[in-house]
């Protein structure tokens, strides 16, 4: 019963098949070129002008990316790092990244720190004087102090530019889905459709990093120990002193040493001798034996010789 269905399922298609074949013999249909809109959209990207926002009679307020550095002498440089870091939370920013670390100098360790936050731009001066005044010594307390800033506008606006303009082309291909005549050419727009994608994601991308990083300033801050910067103190060499140094060191050795050696006969020589003088005749008595052993064979060699 299944193989009598399948023959006359196949002897439709043949008929369906055939009866189409004559009716496009009878009527030839027409096929559409490719619309020219295809190669418009494919140099939308690459060969337009773009236009900034000011010729469109727009005013673009100026998109300026600040940062700022400072080097700070304190007293306690890790106590610093988290004031600056509470003070960026504050104002309603974030801590990038911070480091504490020890350092020798002189001789002396002492504890170094870094911070680095993000914080609104407007509040940028606000927080760098907050950071004055942690300072040591509020004259020279602030040992380097540098602000930064680079203008992106032209950059965001012919970023916004460039992705309109891949945007309408990317609506232009959509619209080519229905008037596509064959597979390939179909496959075709969806190429072109990924790589505008593509290309829509990275520019969207850029103009929001550039519209955070405009918005939020960098402060880069570095803490010294204030005791680190303090100079090597050298006094004056005087020879009667360092003299008198010496003789007060050479009589400390000596009564060290006398103090050594008379805790040493008050505490050791009571358990000492008492073991000493038992060695001392046990050795003596064992030396006797050893003597009397020795002589009596020869008192016995001598009994032994004749009489004459």
């Amino acid at each position: 019963m299944k193989k009598s269905w399948k023959i006359l399922t196949l002897l439709l298609i043949f008929l369906l098949v055939g009866c189409a074949g004559s009716k496009n013999a009878e009527e030839p249909v027409e096929v559409p070129m490719r619309p020219p809109l295809l190669e418009e959209s494919k140099s939308a990207d690459s060969g337009t002008t773009l236009v900034s926002s000011s010729a469109q009679g727009e005013t673009t307020e100026r998109l300026v990316v600040k940062r700022a550095d400072m080097r700070v002498s304190v007293a306690d440089p890790a106590e610093a790092m988290h004031t600056v870091m509470q003070l960026a939370e504050n104002m309603q920013g974030y801590v990038v990244n911070s480091n504490q670390w020890n350092s020798t100098n002189n001789g002396q360790t002492y504890i170094y720190a870094s911070v680095m936050v993000r914080v609104p731009a407007e509040r940028l001066d606000e927080i760098m004087q907050k950071v004055r005044e942690l300072a040591a010594d509020p004259k020279t307390g602030v040992l380097s102090e540098s602000v930064t800033g680079e203008d992106v506008t032209a950059e965001y606006v012919d970023s916004q530019a460039r992705l309109r303009n891949l945007q309408a082309a990317e609506a232009q291909l959509v619209e080519l889905l229905d008037q596509a005549p064959d597979l390939q050419y179909t496959l075709d727009i969806f190429r072109e459709l990924t790589e505008i994608r593509s290309q829509i994601e990275v520019l969207e991308g850029r103009i929001k990093y550039l519209e955070e990083s405009a918005a939020l300033s960098a402060l880069s801050v570095e803490f010294v120990a204030e005791a680190s910067l303090q100079p090597l103190q050298i006094g004056p060499w005087k020879p009667a002193g360092v003299a008198k140094d010496a003789i007060q060191t050479l009589v400390k050795v000596a009564q060290d040493v006398g103090t050594a050696l008379i805790k040493f006969v008050i505490i050791w020589v009571p358990f000492l001798l008492p073991i000493g003088l038992i060695v001392y005749f046990v050795r003596k008595g064992a030396k006797k034996r050893k003597a009397a052993r020795e002589a009596q064979p020869a008192q016995v060699q001598i009994s032994d010789t004749p009489k004459d």
